[in-house]
């Protein structure tokens, strides 16, 4: 079965299928609204995945808080619902990946597309975070100036 791996530091979603290849490595971002209950960021770990074989649906939308494609949520202890998804894309403030989320890893509609269309032949099973420390969630939004953002 194949993983989701997150990297704070990079900024990059990987997605590796079951003999351990990359598939694909995106811009993905862990920026955390300061209202979130998940603070400052989502911990480094391995996590298993929820929705193994098709995201969870959400309208779609480019622009809307979940994108196009849904959610791939994980279990991330304590908190329901954190995952990861787009939208946002044409934001005023952070548009697409770098837009802050309430502790969700956002990435683009292209990147969402493709791991669903892999997932629906190899299920995802775990999403592995790394480098996902407050010094690199705070480097990654400060680039963008999201001074609203909670470092």
């Amino acid at each position: 079965m194949s993983k989701l791996k997150y990297n704070g530091v990079l900024h990059q979603l990987t997605l590796v299928d079951k003999q351990g290849k990359i598939v694909g490595t995106w811009s993905a971002y862990n920026n955390v609204d300061s209202h979130a209950t998940i603070q400052p960021h989502i911990p480094d770990g391995s996590y298993a995945i929820q929705d193994r074989s098709r995201p969870h649906p959400h309208a779609a939308d480019p622009n809307g808080p979940y994108g196009s494609y849904g959610i791939i949520r994980f279990n991330v202890p304590g908190h329901v619902g954190v995952g990861v998804h787009s939208g946002r894309a044409n934001a005023r403030h952070l548009p697409g990946p770098p837009h802050p989320t309430m502790g969700c890893i956002r990435t683009s509609d292209a990147a969402m597309k493709s791991i669903r269309d892999f997932m629906a032949t190899d299920p995802l099973t775990t999403m592995i975070v790394s480098g996902n420390s407050q010094r690199s969630a705070h480097a990654g939004h400060a680039r963008f100036g999201a001074a609203h953002v909670h470092p």
